[in-house]
């Protein structure tokens, strides 16, 4: 996202699925308390990966 700084994400880009990695750096919580404390919104991916919706994430970052 370095270059969509400027504006707001798109609607696709909300309901787009990040991985946890990034759900990380973008509410500055760790990966065991994400699960811990946000389970229902996490998405798994593959049998080791796990992901959330970029809207979810930025929701927990803002206190929602």
């Amino acid at each position: 996202m370095n270059d969509h700084t400027n504006r707001p994400p798109t609607w696709l880009e909300l309901n787009s699925v990040v991985p946890l990695s990034k759900v990380e750096k973008i509410t500055s919580l760790d990966r065991d308390t994400i699960k811990r404390r946000y389970g229902d919104r996490v998405v798994q991916l593959s049998d080791k990966r796990q992901g959330m919706k970029l809207k979810h994430a930025l929701a927990i970052a803002e206190g929602k």
